[in-house]
């Protein structure tokens, strides 16, 4: 599912009127029509008992609520409909609706500041109340009196509908100031902006629906727009299938170059998720001092204990071993735990620079290049993964983490061009940004994955993904594509199933290997 900025949208409904014939009104009376389906498979028979109150603008959105109303006229329900507006400001397919609902008997209440404490009496009466007030233009807080409505809504027990967007969201911004309305359901049409999938407010929304309008679908196939919503229909399409015939050879054999004294767990994470992931060997390597204590964790782990240095990580002469383990490996791991070491550091942009497998590249891996991002490429021409979250991001880009954190699509699509890396920039929604500029958002995961090791994990399902393609012949940009997406949505899941199951206050890592299995197996179902 692709989703839109504002300007992309208006580019559709456009072209569904310019290039196929498909007229604003009509677009306005499906809208309308698609709120109140929303409606009525929310409450049922119960929509009926139910005090209403919609609340519009003068634009396009209060033309969308003023449609909702003449369909529940319709069916025999008497809707107290608000103009926040001179209905003489009323424009174009809004204005046609505003004359139909008042020709049709329909009756509406201009408010403006004067006689908004008169109707903000009444607003807690309802039972449901319609946000039809701003669509995605907004661009600046709320002031004013549709700022006071906002309030208004928001102090009320009203079940809320927001049509397209909750007032008070910016469509193409993931974070704000100002007061938005607290919606239950949001519905949309034909595709999500930014803001419904990245805005970090997203219980504003309540659930999210989108519902088509009419727009040919072919409108959203322009490469131009990038920016795609993981679902898990097309990401289990994604999977490779296991053959009868297979030996583990078939499924990759992969390399993990992580750990350090002190830190050996995030070496047994990694290589333990790769495993769970469908890896058919796995070889740990590891500082000589935490070999066996890495090994005890898994029988199924190989090991290798290289030289290390004074402060327990690996030593510069831990290159030429490590060259040759990874002459037949499908992919390689490196970063979990490795500290930061100038010896380690200097180790790991080496390895970068000559290892002939795909590779993942994560915390002390990502931190070796802090400064350096043109120094994030392998010489043979290798896929590399990076995968930092904001403050690791940071350290690489010499962006500012508020930057990052502001516009994540838009610096994470940059550096993937930039550097030709496939960047997975970890976070609220975890974002995938491939070299050929498209972005691909993740729509799981929870607050519970925010501890420890849970980086860790990641790595080792991405690394299991990129083996098997490997080991499968399938090295096209594509294929790489489409396994760190799958890697990616299938270790949010196994989060989202192990939070379900434990609660995100007891959520660790090793909880979300533990769920690898059963999010394979929700990908099934599918």
């Amino acid at each position: 599912m692709k989703i839109l900025t504002v300007e992309q949208m208006r580019e559709v409904d456009r072209l569904s009127t310019e290039l196929h014939g498909v007229p604003g009104l009509l677009l306005m009376e499906n809208a309308g029509s698609q709120l109140y389906r929303a409606l009525e498979n929310h409450f049922g028979e119960q929509l009926s008992r139910r005090s209403i109150a919609l609340f519009c603008g003068k634009g396009n959105n209060g033309g969308d609520g003023l449609v909702l109303a003449r369909q529940l006229a319709m069916r025999g329900f008497a809707p107290h409909v608000y103009l926040l507006a001179r209905s003489s400001g009323v424009k174009g397919d809004a204005a046609v609706n505003l004359e139909i609902w008042t020709k049709s008997g329909g009756r509406f209440q201009e408010v403006d500041p004067e006689s908004w404490p008169e109707v903000e009496e009444r607003v807690g009466s309802y039972d449901l109340i319609v946000d039809a007030l701003l669509g995605t233009g907004l661009d600046k807080p709320l002031e004013g009196l549709y700022a006071r409505a906002v309030a208004a809504i928001n102090r009320s027990q009203a079940f809320v509908l927001a049509v397209d967007i909750p007032t008070g969201m910016f469509s193409d911004s993931v974070r704000q100031s100002g007061e938005i309305v607290q919606a239950d359901l949001t519905v949309t049409f034909t595709a999500p902006n930014i803001a419904h999938i990245l805005h970090h407010q997203q219980e504003a929304l309540g659930r999210l629906e989108v519902v088509p309008i009419g727009s040919p679908p072919t409108l959203l196939d322009r490469p131009d727009f990038f920016l795609r919503l993981m679902q898990q229909d097309e990401v289990a399409e994604y999977r490779l299938p296991r053959l009868a015939s297979s030996h583990k050879g078939t499924y990759g054999h992969l390399l993990v170059v992580a750990g350090s004294r002190g830190k050996s767990g995030a070496a047994v994470l990694a290589s333990t998720a790769a495993l769970l992931s469908g890896a058919g060997l796995v070889t740990a390597c590891v500082p000589d001092g935490i070999r066996t204590e890495v090994a005890a964790h898994r029988p199924e782990l190989m090991t290798e204990g290289l030289t290390e240095t004074s402060r327990g990580t690996l030593a510069r002469e831990a290159l030429s071993p490590l060259r040759a383990l990874s002459k037949d490996k499908d992919a390689v791991a490196l970063g979990p735990g490795l500290g930061t070491a100038s010896e380690t550091n200097q180790l790991v942009r080496r390895l970068v620079d000559e290892l002939e497998a795909p590779l993942v590249v994560d915390a002390d891996g990502i931190n070796a290049f802090a400064g350096r991002a043109k120094d994030l490429r392998s010489a043979s021409g290798q896929p590399i993964v990076a995968t930092p979250h904001p403050g690791e991001f940071s350290r690489l880009s010499g962006l500012s983490t508020s930057e990052i954190v502001s516009e994540p699509v838009r610096v994470a699509r940059q550096f993937s061009l930039d550097h030709g890396v496939w960047l997975v920039l970890k976070g609220f929604r975890t974002l995938v940004a491939t070299p050929r500029g498209q972005v691909h958002a993740c729509p799981l995961g929870n607050p519970g994955m925010a501890t420890a090791g849970m980086g860790d994990v990641l790595t080792g399902v991405l690394t299991a993904m990129l083996g098997f393609c490997r080991a499968s012949g399938r090295s096209g940009d594509d294929d790489i594509s489409r396994a760190v997406i799958l890697g990616v949505y299938l270790h949010s899941l196994a989060g989202d199933l192990a939070g379900q199951l434990e609660g995100f206050e007891a959520l660790t890592a090793a909880s979300v290997l533990e769920s690898i299995s059963e999010a394979y197996a929700a990908l099934e179902s599918r």
